[in-house]
């Protein structure tokens, strides 16, 4: 049942009131719903046949001109494992690719949707890294019918990235959901079994409120299926959302000929059966999801519908077609039109006043999409009480700055340039931000490098202004930057880094990336005066004497196992020496040893590395150690060797 609509609900009676104004508009089967919808426009042809719309046509189906075209596969370039407390139980974030610093792929482990993992796309607010510690307002993008399980139709066929860049909102869209409506259904179907509005409402709601710091002032919108979801949602859960629109929704589900018109389009687009959404038709769950009888709970927020008429104006001046509309897309929006005027007439009689863009033409398309959630921005902003400034800069890229981004690659500005650092100015782009000083001039940053840099704090931070835009490493693998005091270096396996200056250097001795360290994957760590910083072939320290060493192959592993100089063999002191069968390296407090027939293990110093070193270190009696430095319970230490084992024990070292 609709647990949050009031007991007075018009949905509480099956009326003849909704029979009795859609007789008539549409018939009982979606061909023929699509035939009346273009019969009633002023300029249709209405002899242009509809073809075979049924699924198992050989030809192409319904929503086939709707579905989001296959997006090409990136590759992340970044991934992280975030740990989030305050979720529900069962609920948690597995993984999240970083598509740019700021588009993010967020992989969910559902307790409502167990099978498989959920995705979610995000596109952070503009200032998310400038201002950690702000909040933001969120706007949701829900999918349509044909709605992809690898991306967002969103982001496949609309600029909605860009249209959003330069604002301070965190923009959230859901991935997948094929012909679910976004609602819990009544039993599995398909291999599968949908509970999207759990999840959106009960799972996402706290993920973003967690991890994303939102301000909890949210907007819901859709197209086609999805803006009757988001309407539904919006009754539904009216606690949640400040603004909800629908462009191109189906906004009465339940009058003559909708359940079927429904009934063939879930069959069309994914051989789904109604009846495990919502039950048969005319039961409660068609009445407690049709939008125009849950209307009296949106009488708090802003609400905002359109439609086109479903006149193909591509070729006119004014018009944002791409190309010809197709029959089904004319069809379709002229039902959506009329379901609109169903739903004004309910919302009069509620006292809801939405604001309502019924064009003068427009049919079923992505392209107008893209428009409406253009047209729609003032009035989301309005209802989410975003200032000003947050709404998209009035910018310019001017000077060095406005020379060094005249080539696009890092997109449209988001604001104009501010002061960063002792001396310098940045400024924000949709895709990067340029940096700029009198000793460095100016550089564009893009992607997990620029990220990485502002969340260190940007010029301000001990790296200082940049030196050089991102540049291709020889492998092509990975990507840097060189700063003032340091580099950043990223690949989409290891992360960006940071890496000082002086320790760069100390890296290309050994041939930097190419050499045995490769690529580092982790920050600088101070330890007790000194840095040690890893890598994924070893560890790169410098000193509390200012030397620097490299411990790399098997004993860097081993002692990047340990801790590196944070444990009790302190730092290096030697670089890797090679020995006859194998190889050892100094250390403050020991040594570790390596041969292919022993692997790795440590020797701490003391009188069994002495007594051991009496019989001739791994060359004499006792050969290579074949175990760590270990305490004995009973008190004392021991140590495995190829031919034996000496022991300590109250101060005397024993042979075994």
């Amino acid at each position: 049942m609709r647990t949050s609509a009031p007991k007075s609900s018009p949905r509480q009676a099956r009326n003849t009131y909704q029979t009795r104004t859609r007789r008539g508009l549409v018939a009982a089967a979606l061909p023929t719903a699509l035939a009346v919808g273009i019969a009633l426009l002023p300029n249709a042809t209405a002899q242009q046949g509809l073809g075979d719309l049924s699924s198992s046509s050989s030809g192409s189906s319904l929503s086939d001109s709707f579905a989001p075209s296959a997006p090409p596969k990136r590759t992340p370039i970044d991934t992280t494992y975030p740990d989030v407390e305050g979720l529900p139980e069962g609920v948690d974030i597995e993984r999240v690719e970083y598509l740019t610093n700021r588009h993010l792929m967020v992989y969910i482990k559902s307790a409502a949707m167990p099978d498989k993992l959920q995705k979610v796309q995000i596109q952070l607010a503009r200032d998310w890294y400038a201002n950690p510690e702000a909040t933001f307002p969120e706007v949701w993008a829900l999918d349509g019918l044909r709605a992809r399980d690898d991306e967002s139709g969103w982001t496949i066929e609309t600029n909605i990235l860009n249209q959003y860049a330069d604002r301070n909102v965190n923009l959230i869209m859901p991935v997948g959901g094929e012909s679910s409506f976004y609602a819990d259904w009544q039993r599995p179907d398909n291999g599968t079994h949908y509970k999207w509005e759990t999840f959106l409402t009960q799972e996402l709601v706290p993920i973003l409120d967690n991890e994303y710091r939102s301000n909890r002032k949210r907007a819901v919108t859709g197209i086609s299926m999805g803006g009757t979801a988001a309407v539904n949602l919006a009754e539904r859960n009216p606690h949640l959302f400040g603004f909800v629109g629908s462009f191109s929704g189906y906004l009465d589900t339940t009058s003559s000929g909708m359940p079927a018109a429904i009934r063939a389009a879930q069959m069309d687009a994914g051989g789904y059966n109604s009846d495990a959404m919502w039950g048969p038709p005319g039961s409660q769950g068609w009445i407690d999801h049709d939008p125009k009888l849950g209307i009296e709970n949106l009488k708090d927020m802003k609400v905002y519908i359109s439609a086109g008429s479903g006149k193909d104006d591509f070729g006119n001046p004014e018009s944002v077609a791409k190309g010809p509309a197709n029959m089904a897309g004319i069809g379709l929006e002229t039902i959506s039109r009329m379901s609109g005027g169903t739903f004004m007439t309910y919302a009069k009689r509620a006292g809801v006043e939405p604001e309502a863009h019924f064009r003068p033409s427009g049919v079923h398309s992505w392209e107008y999409w893209q428009f409406e959630m253009q047209q729609a921005w003032p009035s989301i902003a309005d209802a989410l009480a975003i200032p000003k400034e947050d709404r998209g800069a009035d910018c310019q890229a001017i000077g060095a700055i406005g020379a060094a981004t005249k080539s696009g690659t890092i997109g449209e500005c988001v604001n104009n340039e501010y002061d960063a650092g002792d001396n310098g100015k940045a400024q924000d782009f949709s895709a990067g931000t340029a940096y700029w000083s009198p000793e460095t001039g100016a550089k564009a940053l893009v992607g997990r490098i620029n990220a990485r840099y502002s969340e260190m704090g940007g010029p301000g931070s001990w790296l200082g202004f940049p030196l050089t835009n991102e540049e291709k490493t020889p492998d092509q693998r990975g990507r840097f930057v060189h700063f003032e005091n340091g580099s950043i270096y990223w690949t989409a396996k290891t992360g960006a880094y940071a890496i000082p200056k002086d320790m760069v250097e100390a890296w290309g001795k050994n041939g930097w990336e190419g050499g045995d360290l490769k690529y580092p994957t982790s920050a600088p760590q101070e330890v007790n005066g000194g840095i040690q910083q890893e890598f994924e072939n070893g560890v790169l320290t410098r000193n509390p004497d200012n030397s620097h060493h490299i411990v790399h192959g098997a004993i860097g592993a081993k002692y990047k196992e340990m801790g590196g100089a944070t444990t009790g063999l302190g730092f290096p002191t030697s670089d890797e020496i090679k020995i006859k069968g194998g190889a050892f390296q100094e250390f403050e407090h020991g040594n570790i040893y390596w041969s292919p027939k022993t692997g790795a293990h440590f020797i701490m110093h003391g009188k069994i590395f002495d007594d051991w070193g009496k019989r001739g270190f791994e060359q004499g009696e006792m050969g290579y150690p074949t175990s760590d430095t270990e305490q004995i319970p009973a008190g004392g230490l021991t140590q495995k060797f190829q031919k034996g084992t000496l022991s300590e024990i109250f101060g005397r070292v024993q042979k075994s």
